[in-house]
């Protein structure tokens, strides 16, 4: 008996359905309890610490992104909400139940931790631009090459990541 080989990209697609099909039919206070359940606070102090600052600079940049168009709000809100997973459950509820971020934040977690496809684009092309523009500049600036290879890579890891790692709703 044979069996067919399931790719990664096909697991992330299944569990994100799941995930979806699972928060569907819960109330916003349950899909909070729910999210609120599978992050567990780090017990380090200074680790927490850090993750609160970086946490708080994505909301800030989630908060020009209600403002700036093209700039994307839910991504930085993502992101936002792992440092503060990862640091304080009292931060994370409170993002996730904030008038301005929560609806917003609460729909990609009911989607089952997926971007809309309109989102991935955008995210990719501002990664692709910024590197675009820094690749430039440091070059003009005379580095010989080890600065423009090192924000290469990252770029395409980034713009691999959100492409193909992130699931894409419907």
């Amino acid at each position: 008996m044979s069996e067919t080989p399931v790719s990664s990209s096909m697991l992330r697609k299944t569990e994100s359905r799941r995930l979806a099909e699972a928060y569907a039919s819960l109330s916003d206070s349950e899909v909070i309890d729910a999210v609120l359940a599978e992050h567990k606070p780090s017990t380090n102090p200074i680790v927490r610490s850090l993750w609160v600052g970086f946490g708080s600079i994505f909301v800030v940049l989630a908060g020009i992104g209600v403002f700036v168009p093209g700039l994307p709000t839910t991504s930085w809100l993502v992101l936002a909400a792992y440092c503060y997973g990862r640091s304080s459950q009292r931060l994370f509820l409170w993002l996730l139940t904030n008038r301005m971020f929560g609806s917003s934040l609460l729909s990609y977690y009911r989607s089952g931790k997926a971007l809309p496809f309109h989102s991935k684009i955008i995210i990719c092309g501002l990664i692709s631009f910024v590197s675009a523009a820094s690749i430039w500049y440091i070059t003009k600036l005379g580095d010989p090459g080890f600065g423009q290879t090192l924000i290469a890579v990252v770029a395409v890891t980034g713009v691999w990541w959100v492409g193909w790692r992130v699931p894409t709703t419907a």
